[in-house]
Formats: structure tokens, sequence, C-alpha cells
């Protein structure tokens, strides 16, 4: 099984977008050690939403009117 790191960043790439480009962030703090670090704004494209899929089942992240975010099932 690849590392999370390769299968984030192929994720990221099949999106259209490089990894680097959202871990580099000057606003953001370094990643723990082993994770990945994502700005949810570059993630969502300017969307509310976005449809993640985990071992084949799809997981909804979205934005509330509250800027809360919530990922459901």
């Amino acid at each position: 099984m690849p590392p999370k790191k390769e299968v984030a960043d192929s994720v990221l790439r099949q999106a259209g977008f490089s990894p680097a480009s959202t871990t580099s962030s000057p606003d953001t703090e370094a990643p723990a050690e082993g994770g990945v670090r994502y700005r949810v704004d570059e993630l969502l494209k300017g969307s509310r939403e976005a449809i993640l899929v985990h071992r084949g089942q799809e997981y909804r992240l979205r934005i509330t009117a509250t800027g809360k975010l919530i990922l459901t099932k």
C-alpha cells in the first residue's frame, strides 16, 4: 500500500493542482509528521462542498452557513 502522502498527492494531481502549492502556504503551520495539510479554499476551489472518496465510499465535506466544516457519509 502506498504511503498516505503519495495517495493524497495523486488525488490532488488528478483534481488539477499541485500538492506542493497547498502545503507551503505562508499562513499555515507545518503539517504533523507524516501528515499533509491542505487549505480548504484550495481544496474546494471556490465551492461550498466537495465529495471525497475513501475506500470506495463517498463522503461530503461542506462549509456551513456559519463557516464550520461538516464531513458526512
